[in-house]
């Protein structure tokens, strides 16, 4: 029996890691650190074990004293998006995001829209283990209301983006919700903006691929891009927080093109500003940080430790390039899906040129993920690889994992924080390098 506590929130396995006991008794403790009478909002992905999960959700916050503004299936940034714009004290999103279909989890959110900090997790934590579940008396339990949100969602999407710009384009899209929630919101948004859109996968709560929009995870919809003509293929995961490209070429694009994309094209708007990514985003946000006369902050993966950072220095445009996660305050202060793929297609309308053209204008770097599976200590291994690069008189960060890297190529060893294994992540400019590294680090492990 597997539970994961991360700064991300609390995952497992439906049934043997995490059940409706397990999430009521995490929602009353989450309650009951608000005042009676405070408002959160819940939603929750496709996944058929959402909706029991739901309804155990609802019955700890409601014997906490808190009343439940339910806004049901919807991607994960719309609720965010909905803890800011309705002023709720906080946030339940019911989903395992890129887990496998078997997982769920919760992500709590803060007053604000950012999900809870690290620390606050850990305080979390620390209750749930020691702490029993404790309701309010019958006077004080708290009432649940359904509403939809997703037209409001829509239309404050298509007031921050320069819609008339992308009507006028009428570009042609093919979009992979692989069942997920983006099925409620993008190809709507998309009709919207005049789109012509074609949705693939779109049956919810049905998951044709694996979860995560990878590379080797698209190949369907590279194909149906240049079947079709397309001007662009947007690809999601269930709860539709992260974006994947495919050019018009049918190219699959690593994932850190999309915050990229949006990155440079924000900062050029802006003359500068600061950008937060994490330490496994790729080098090319350094250069264009320095390109545009921008300040760019490295933190630890994870959604929490980047909009935190932001919220701290009043950051201009930031996200997670290892997922292609957005994050642009001035709409709300989590990774979001549709808006990052709305930005893509103003961009796309400004310039008047393809999205592979689009992308040469980045700087370029070769880049191999690889998930290992834990053989032995993570301390033991880690001094290994500290060992490693002291060989090879590689600079090492421990922010999070061992970061090894030199002025040509780079690497990143971590404990993944939402499944049992270990990520690898190697970038260069040069392909054999990234290969040669990544051959000599799998050796290490």
């Amino acid at each position: 029996m597997t539970l994961i506590f991360t700064p991300l929130g609390i995952r497992g396995i439906v049934g043997d890691g995490i059940d409706a006991e397990i999430v009521s008794k995490i929602s009353n403790i989450f309650g009951r650190k608000l005042e009676v009478g405070s408002l959160v909002i819940v939603g929750r992905d496709t996944r058929p074990s959402g909706y029991a999960l739901d309804r155990a959700v609802v019955a700890g916050l409601l014997s906490a004293g808190v009343n439940v503004l339910n806004i049901g299936i919807v991607p994960t940034p719309t609720i965010a998006w909905a803890v800011e714009k309705y002023d709720a004290d906080g946030g339940i999103i019911i989903s395992a995001s890129h887990n496998p279909p078997e997982w769920n989890a919760l992500k709590l959110i803060g007053k604000g829209g950012l999900l809870l900090h690290p620390t606050e997790m850990e305080t979390l934590k620390e209750e749930f283990h020691s702490g029993k579940f404790k309701s309010v008396p019958w006077t004080d339990l708290g009432t649940e209301e359904n509403i939809d949100v997703t037209e409001e969602y829509i239309d404050d999407l298509l007031n921050f983006i320069d819609a008339d710009k992308i009507r006028k384009n009428e570009s042609h899209v093919i979009l992979d919700v692989n069942g997920g929630a983006g099925a409620y919101v993008t190809p709507y948004l998309f009709q919207a903006l005049g789109v012509h859109v074609n949705t693939i996968n779109s049956s919810p709560g049905i998951f044709v691929r694996e979860m995560e929009p990878r590379p080797d995870t698209l190949g369907d919809l590279s194909k149906i891009v240049i079947a079709t003509k397309s001007d662009v293929g947007f690809a999601h995961d269930t709860d539709a927080d992260r974006l994947s490209l495919v050019t018009e070429k049918g190219e699959i694009m690593p994932e850190d093109i999309t915050l990229a994309l949006v990155v440079d094209y924000i900062l050029a708007k802006r003359g500068g500003g600061t950008v937060v990514v994490n330490v496994a985003s790729s080098k090319m946000f350094d250069d264009i940080a320095k390109k545009r006369g921008a300040k760019i902050y490295r933190t630890p993966v994870g959604e929490a430790y980047v909009s935190h950072k932001m919220k701290e220095i009043d950051a201009t445009v930031g996200g997670e390039g290892s997922c292609g996660g957005v994050i642009l305050p001035d709409f709300h202060m989590g990774r979001d899906g549709p808006l990052a793929a709305s930005i893509i297609l103003e961009i796309m309308s400004h310039k008047r040129i393809s999205i592979s053209e689009l992308i040469e204008e980045l700087p370029r770097y070769h880049m191999i993920r690889k998930n290992f599976g834990i053989k032995s200590s993570w301390d033991s291994l880690k001094e290994n690889l500290i060992s490693f690069g002291k060989k090879r008189e590689m600079n090492i960060d421990l922010t999070d994992g061992v970061k090894l890297s030199t002025a040509e190529s780079w690497a990143l060893i971590r404990l993944s924080r939402t499944e049992p294994k270990i990520r690898v992540l190697v970038e260069a400019r040069d392909p054999l390098k990234a290969e040669e590294l990544i051959k000599a680090i799998e050796k290490v492990l």
